[in-house]
């Protein structure tokens, strides 16, 4: 890129001129670059062209430098879900957050591109009416929820699924998630949870303020992007879940698959546990390709997929609070029914803190929450959630595992909220927006932000490096490792 951001003053400019040319010495150079290109688009705090979307450059490591992880014997993944980082973090002293977006960023637009006089008003999207409590007419801006509703209440959900993130986005100017939304205004609301117990937690170590979902769209390619670093294929979908997308980006039916033969929104897996009464046509077909947890076993290092409520779902019975598409590995023929992978890696939540009290805890380590404690609009109210998180995170740092143990806490996508920060472009799939990333660890750096571009599959990058697998795609490949956020001494 050689331009400046549009908008930028003539001093930010010349910074920005300078940067560049000092990261292309020390890339030619062969040197460690800590903050990369994109750290300095987010940092300047002003908006990019529309055509000026910036692609990630990777920080590489010396293999001294990667050997370093192996200090790390256990690495958890708390998968949170539905908040992008401005509307949980975006308070958070020191990082990226609402006080750097300019009116570029958060000025949100019609259909035609013109600017809202005011926000539209935030719409429930269980009663389809605006909210009593939020006043009609509130500033184009963001806007704190809690003197209106508060973080022990639940609220609607907001439509966060793949093609409509990718309007929303607008190219960059990050300007139509109000327009596009079904709950309009209310994309710009947030909490302010710096103060709670797991903000508290999340200062302490590091925070990542550059870590965007990998996938357009909702949970289910969320999860399986953390799973395998790729889409799920639906080559024979039925046509009536086919999306249908006009030349200007707007939906005009929406589906479960695209035309180019991807399942691309919430749809449930082949093998049981799915939702009771989904019929086979309307599941996404047997998936086998490898995953991060085929890598693991291949080369012989311990893994478990965790996810509370499983023994029961297993039963068969129909519970409303257990996300079936949450769990990326009953999408696949290796772990069926009846395998021996399915035996050995796939449990109930109650076994992690089992293997936890007995110091059996595996190496790799997945974690899914029952609705009530996922953090998701319209299924559960935030506090819970925030209060589960802190709880197993301080369990995990009273046991035997946490002195050679890094937590990662991430949600799977932004739950069709705003952010002021222009994701980068990798691909057609993704990146999507910013949401909130944690790393908690004896080795992480204390009260620190880590501006380095990081991605869902960062997590799959850091594992592969850190235990000497191979890349699961191009994009875990090409993915920054988490390394920055670790401090290892000697």
């Amino acid at each position: 890129m050689k331009r400046a951001p549009v908008g930028a003053s003539l001093e930010d400019r010349k910074n920005f001129r300078k940067a560049i040319h000092y990261n292309r010495f020390l890339l030619k150079k062969g040197e460690k670059v800590r903050a990369v290109l994109f750290s300095l688009f987010c940092l300047v705090g002003v908006q990019l062209a529309a055509d000026e979307r910036p692609r990630p450059v990777i920080v590489e490591y010396s293999a001294e430098q990667l050997a370093m992880a192996k200090k790390i014997k256990h690495f958890i993944v708390i998968y949170q879900e539905n908040w992008s980082f401005d509307s949980l973090y975006g308070n958070f002293p020191g990082v990226n957050g609402l006080k750097n977006a300019s009116p570029k960023s958060y000025q949100q637009v019609d259909r035609a591109g013109k600017i809202f006089t005011s926000l539209p008003p935030s719409i429930d999207t269980q009663t389809k009416k605006p909210y009593p409590q939020i006043p009609i007419k509130l500033p184009n801006a963001p806007f704190n929820l809690e003197p209106f509703i508060s973080m022990k209440q639940m609220t609607g959900d907001l439509i966060h699924e793949f093609y409509q993130e990718q309007t929303q986005i607008n190219n960059g100017m990050m300007n139509r998630f109000a327009n596009i939304s079904d709950a309009a205004g209310f994309v710009m609301s947030y909490y302010d949870i710096s103060q709670t117990r797991i903000g508290k937690i999340a200062q302490s170590y590091t925070v990542c303020d550059n870590f965007f979902h990998s996938c357009y769209g909702g949970s289910m390619c969320s999860v399986l992007w953390l799973f395998t670093a790729r889409m799920p294929l639906w080559p024979n979908a039925p046509k009536s879940l086919i999306a249908k997308v006009g030349p200007d980006g707007i939906v005009i039916k929406d589906g479960l698959a695209s035309t180019d033969g991807y399942a691309i929104n919430d749809a449930e897996p082949f093998y049981p546990p799915y939702r009771p009464g989904t019929k086979e046509q309307d599941r996404v077909p047997p998936q086998t390709y490898k995953t991060i947890g085929d890598l693991l076993s291949e080369n012989e290092v311990s893994w478990g997929w965790y996810a509370q409520g499983w023994d029961e779902a297993l039963t068969g019975k129909d519970d409303p609070c257990f996300a079936y598409h949450h769990q990326a590995p009953s999408y696949f023929t290796q772990f069926a029914p009846g395998t021996k992978a399915r035996k050995e890696h796939l449990f109930d939540l109650n076994q992690f803190y089992k293997h936890l009290d007995e110091g059996t805890l595996p190496a790799v380590c997945f974690i899914r929450s029952l609705y009530p404690l996922s953090e998701h609009p319209g299924h559960s109210a935030l506090l819970p959630g925030l209060e589960w998180s802190a709880d197993i995170i301080e369990k995990i740092q009273k046991s035997s595992a946490w002195k050679d143990c890094a937590i990662i806490l991430t949600y799977d996508e932004n739950g069709g909220r705003w952010d002021h920060v222009t994701p980068p472009v990798v691909d057609e799939f993704g990146p999507g927006t910013r949401i909130p990333a944690a790393i908690i660890s004896p080795f992480a750096k204390k009260n620190f932000v880590d501006h380095t571009c990081y991605e869902t599959v960062s997590i799959l990058k850091f594992i592969e490096q850190r235990w000497g697998l191979k890349s699961l795609s191009t994009r875990d490949a090409q993915a920054n490792n988490l390394l920055n956020a670790f401090e290892f001494g000697n």
